[in-house]
């Protein structure tokens, strides 16, 4: 695996594991919901400050529907790993403030990335070297 995650800080993985679970197929739209108020918020911090990677964020969030849209089809353990992702993207506070600096979406790309290789969706792999600069 290229985005194994033992290679992130133990902050970074140690959260996204504590946000690895499965949820009812019947709370797939909420978590849309949720996704779809989180880019507002990111439209509205880069409207304010540009320092929010908004092509990245918008890269993401597309991401995040095509696993969720993928879920009922996922075994338990790329369910679990989908819903982590999600809910890693929805956390400002997950490891790196995705708002207060230009790189704080780079953690969120990776576990993204990391996910898609689980599920064996590697197509949809973000190259987080094109956002570092």
């Amino acid at each position: 695996m290229k985005y194994k995650l033992p290679t992130f800080p133990d902050h970074i993985r140690s959260g996204f594991k504590r946000m690895c679970l499965e949820i009812p197929v019947d709370q797939i739209p909420a978590l849309r919901m949720e996704l779809f108020n989180y880019m507002g918020e990111v439209e509205k911090k880069h409207s304010l400050s540009h320092v929010v990677d908004l092509k990245l964020a918008r890269t993401i969030a597309q991401i995040c529907c095509t696993l969720l849209d993928k879920y009922e089809e996922f075994s338990k353990k790329n369910r679990c790993l989908t819903i982590a992702a999600v809910k890693y993207f929805l956390s400002d506070g997950d490891g790196i403030s995705d708002f207060d600096f230009a790189s704080g979406l780079l953690d969120d790309a990776q576990v993204i990335n990391h996910v898609l290789e689980s599920v064996d969706i590697e197509n949809l792999f973000i190259n987080i070297e094109v956002h570092r600069s």
